[in-house]
């Protein structure tokens, strides 16, 4: 079983991370081995229920790998605890962000099937098992994606948020699949070559759109992972950095890939109406006007401006019908 980095020309500036590698730990031939990449920096409240989560998975072959950025919290300590599993592999040392941690850990994966969970999200109980035989059902698709539950700080049940209908159009749309559901087949992995760096928000949908290329996502119905909303993640607190991502992958994604020029002014025009919903989300009442009305000047009425009013009207009274909208709207729309 060779690494990423030793396979494939893409991932050549990470080849020398490659050498001397523990063998993975495989427990089942008959199954694919999995990767799984968790990047960390000072989230030791969450890291070890994210690791937790991986290793109670009822799946015989795993590998994990923590790629740590020099965390100078609890983190370590929780490392620590994990230092008997041999599936588990903490590599500690400066990175340049989540981007490249994540390519660290991937150029060295050896498995068939690759994803990455980061330390503040959980799988639930069958999530790598049901992912793996999704890829294995559709041997079409480059990756398989499912529904995921929001939760607090504290992992208290949020919200459940449907995995849509794909569509490469959905990417540029914010219709992207939750990433921690997210489970790719290695050649792409290989093919799509890493992370981006320049990317710190929306690596994610940046990453998707590449892989997009080389093939479609399938979705699944099953509820396979939690993803944690709290005041220090990014989701949560820094918007700015996501709009200019978002903004910046559309236009990319319209030049590199011409024949969706077409849909250009609609696609700009819902990621200005989730910008919208983010600022009345956050009480910047002058903010969500601006972005709404960039939706209406670009292509009239869109149905993510119904939020809108709500995402205000939830700041007045402390109450969730926006999210609750979302959810039904998800639910209804998935096909």
């Amino acid at each position: 079983m060779l690494p990423i980095a030793a396979e494939y020309p893409l991932w050549a500036d990470y080849a020398q991370l490659t050498a001397h590698l523990p063998p993975p730990v495989i427990r089942n031939p008959a199954q694919p081995l999995v990767s799984i990449v968790v990047p960390s920096l000072n989230q030791g409240r969450y890291i070890g229920d994210t690791l937790r989560s991986i290793l109670a998975q009822e799946y015989p072959n795993l590998e994990v790998w923590v790629i740590d950025g020099g965390s100078s919290d609890e983190t370590p300590a929780v490392l620590r605890a994990f230092a008997g599993d041999a599936r588990v592999q903490v590599v500690v040392g400066k990175d340049a962000g989540q981007a490249d941690a994540i390519n660290r850990g991937w150029a060295r994966a050896r498995g068939s099937v690759l994803a990455w969970l980061n330390s503040d999200d959980t799988y639930l109980p069958g999530a790598i098992a049901s992912q793996v035989a999704a890829l294995q059902a559709h041997p079409a698709a480059v990756a398989v994606y499912a529904d995921a539950l929001y939760t607090d700080a504290a992992g208290q049940p949020l919200r459940t948020i449907a995995a849509r209908p794909y569509h490469p159009l959905a990417l540029l749309r914010l219709l992207i699949p939750i990433q921690p559901t997210v489970f790719i087949r290695r050649a792409a992995v290989g093919l799509a070559g890493p992370l981006d760096l320049r990317m710190r928000y929306a690596l994610d949908t940046a990453y998707w759109v590449r892989l997009a290329q080389l093939g479609s996502f399938q979705p699944t119905s099953a509820v396979v992972a939690t993803y944690r909303l709290h005041a220090a993640s990014k989701t949560v607190a820094q918007f700015a950095g996501f709009y200019r991502e978002w903004l910046q992958i559309a236009e990319q994604t319209f030049t590199a890939m011409p024949e969706l020029s077409p849909a250009r002014r609609e696609v700009l025009a819902d990621i200005y109406a989730a910008m919208a919903n983010l600022e009345a989300r956050n009480g910047s009442l002058r903010a969500a006007l601006r972005y709404a009305a960039y939706t209406l000047t670009l292509a009239g009425w869109r149905p993510r401006l119904a939020k809108t009013p709500l995402m205000l009207l939830d700041r007045v009274l402390g109450s969730d019908l926006a999210e609750r909208a979302g959810s039904w709207w998800g639910r209804q729309t998935r096909g």
